[in-house]
């Protein structure tokens, strides 16, 4: 290059390009719809559970005996009219004459402990309850009436006995009262619940016919134990209802059973 030259113009450092951004990047996240109700205070669609029930006060414990011991008393009553086998008349009697002596020894101590039975949810529901059952009963007839009223007395006295162990004696304050309940009671509703339940398994072999009665006490009495122990096998199927599983004879059943035969 000539030495008078002007040098060319030198030429500006490229620049490096900014980094390129990806246009893909999602925006920030949002809050979920639960997020979202959380936050402004909302709460999302749950169905709430029941509250617990108040516990009965001995007031409320006195109507709720007195709303039991009805029910069996006015369904064991209309039995006593419309029942066709001879055992379930019997035990009609039976379930009358122990409610009435029970309902009697509960107000001889209410009278005593000067307590004043106070309604409630349970008590009223047991009133409904006992007009249904009646009325359900008065529309049948024969065979299918004994067999619906011992499904009756089976559901009423496991449903007794349930409310007994799990609120009354819990919820019972007076010591006499509880004490009526547990140890006179509850013994009560327990044999009867049992007796229902071989009484289902009776008319269950018999075919509901009536003839199962002559076969359980015939031959002397010999097939009573016999029945009794073929009742106790079947009592889980009674109460499901009153077609429990036919049970293996015992010896004394089948001495009933021979019984029944020489009858005819």
């Amino acid at each position: 290059m000539a030495s008078g030259a002007t040098p060319p113009p030198t030429q500006p450092a490229p620049v490096a390009p900014p980094p390129a951004t990806d246009t893909m990047t999602p925006p920030a996240s949002q809050p979920t719809d639960a997020q979202a109700g959380t936050q402004t205070g909302t709460t999302t669609s749950t169905t709430p559970s029941a509250p617990p029930e108040a516990p009965l006060t001995d007031e409320q414990i006195v109507a709720v005996l007195d709303a039991a011991n009805k029910k069996e008393i006015d369904e064991a009553t209309l039995a006593q009219t419309k029942a066709k086998h001879k055992d379930v008349k019997a035990y009609a009697r039976v379930i009358t004459q122990h409610h009435t002596e029970a309902k009697a020894k509960q107000a001889k101590l209410v009278k005593k402990l000067n307590i004043t039975a106070a309604e409630s949810d349970k008590s009223k529901q047991l009133t409904t309850e006992t007009q249904q059952a009646v009325d359900q009963l008065k529309a049948l007839q024969g065979p299918d009436f004994d067999q619906q009223f011992v499904a009756v007395m089976i559901q009423d006295h496991q449903k007794t006995l349930d409310l007994l162990d799990k609120r009354i004696l819990q919820d019972a304050k007076n010591a006499e009262l509880k004490t009526l309940i547990e140890k006179d009671l509850r013994p009560t509703i327990e044999k009867h619940l049992k007796d229902a339940e071989a009484l289902a398994q009776k008319l269950s072999s018999a075919g509901t016919t009536g003839t199962g009665a002559t076969g359980a006490t015939g031959a002397t009495g010999a097939g009573a134990p016999g029945g009794t122990t073929g009742a106790t096998a079947g009592s889980p199927g009674g109460q499901g209802g009153v077609q429990p599983p036919a049970a293996t004879p015992a010896a004394g059943a089948g001495a009933g059973t021979k019984g029944a035969g020489t009858t005819k």
